[in-house]
Order: structure tokens, then sequence, then C-alpha cells
């Protein structure tokens, strides 16, 4: 190791995911640039709905979207191996597909949405100076899951920064309105 990073990495905060409820009000509507990737994220979207709306209602902020990609037969899959709602994920993806087409529509924002087809470590939702990050469990068992509120300009926030630039490389970049024909070409 070459340096040695601050302490504690940039963590300025550690709970299970649900603790962070609150917080992601705050971040959201603070924010003028917002990153998500996850899977489908259908309860954290159902409880910023709000939130989401009004950050994409204000003038001069950006929202950058990261989902699974549908066609990916195999991401799919192993996917449905890993959650216990498994069967289900392929529908809660194409849910969150729609959702920010939705928005693409009403907001014009996202503008574009990055289709991954790796397998996730953790997902991430970025914005402006902090970011929450949220492992998942190697297990298909549900369990609470941690999560860490970290600084932009920390180690771990360099990393993730670093990350989201690599991802944009390997994504395929799709338009919201053309989200509607992945779903289609996806279905088996």
């Amino acid at each position: 190791m070459t340096a040695t990073p601050e302490f504690p990495f940039g963590i300025v905060g550690v709970a299970p995911f649900a603790g962070f409820v609150h917080r992601f009000d705050d971040l959201i509507g603070s924010a003028t640039t917002m990153a998500l990737y996850f899977i489908h994220s259908r309860r954290w979207r159902e409880n910023h709905d709000a939130a989401i709306k009004a950050f994409l209602g204000r003038a001069g902020t950006t929202l950058e979207v990261f989902l699974p990609d549908l066609e990916d037969h195999e991401l799919m899959f192993s996917l449905g191996k890993h959650f216990e709602d498994g069967p289900l994920i392929p529908a809660l993806v194409a849910d969150a597909y729609r959702y920010f087409a939705r928005l693409a529509r009403d907001f014009r924002q996202p503008a574009h949405v990055w289709l991954f087809g790796r397998y996730p470590t953790y997902s991430f939702y970025r914005f402006d100076a902090r970011a929450v990050i949220a492992l998942y469990s190697n297990t298909s068992a549900k369990k609470e899951l941690p999560a860490f509120e970290v600084t932009a300009d920390s180690f771990l926030g360099t990393f993730l920064a670093a990350d989201v630039k690599d991802l944009k490389q390997e994504c395929r970049k799709r338009a919201p309105g053309d989200l509607e024909a992945v779903i289609r070409n996806a279905a088996p």
C-alpha cells in the first residue's frame, strides 16, 4: 500500500440499510447530482418517490441510473438464485425500468440508463459529496444488510467514483424510451 487513507476511510455512518430511510430524504433533498446502482430497489423507490420527483423538479439536477441488463439471461439467472424473491427479480427489474422511463418522460431525466451485466457485490446511492453503499449477503437468506455513508473525497468515495467511471465503459447505455424494447426482448 502506497498511501495511508484517512481514518475511518471516509465512513461517516454505519447502520442497517433500512436505518438510512430518513437520511436518504436529507441527501436527496440537498443534492444536485444523484447516481443510483441497484438491482431494483423497489422499496427504496417507493419510500423516496416524492423526494426523487422533487429532486428532478429542481433546476440543475442530474440523475444517473445503473440497473441490471434484463437481456443478460445469465445475470438474471444468477440474481434469481441469490435472493429469496428470486423468481420475481426479472419483473422487479422491469418495474424499475418502467419507473425510470416514467421519470424521464415527466422530468426529462434520466437521459439514459446504464445496464450492467456483471453480478453486483454492492449497491450505491451517490449524492454530491456523500454516498450510501449497501452490501449484499453471500446467501439467499433474508437479513438486515449493512450500509455505510461515506464522503466523496475519501478512500471509499474515490473507489466509488472510479467504479462509476469503469461502469460507464462496461455497461450498455440505453435511452429510457428504449427500455420497453429491452423488457420485450428479455421475455422468455
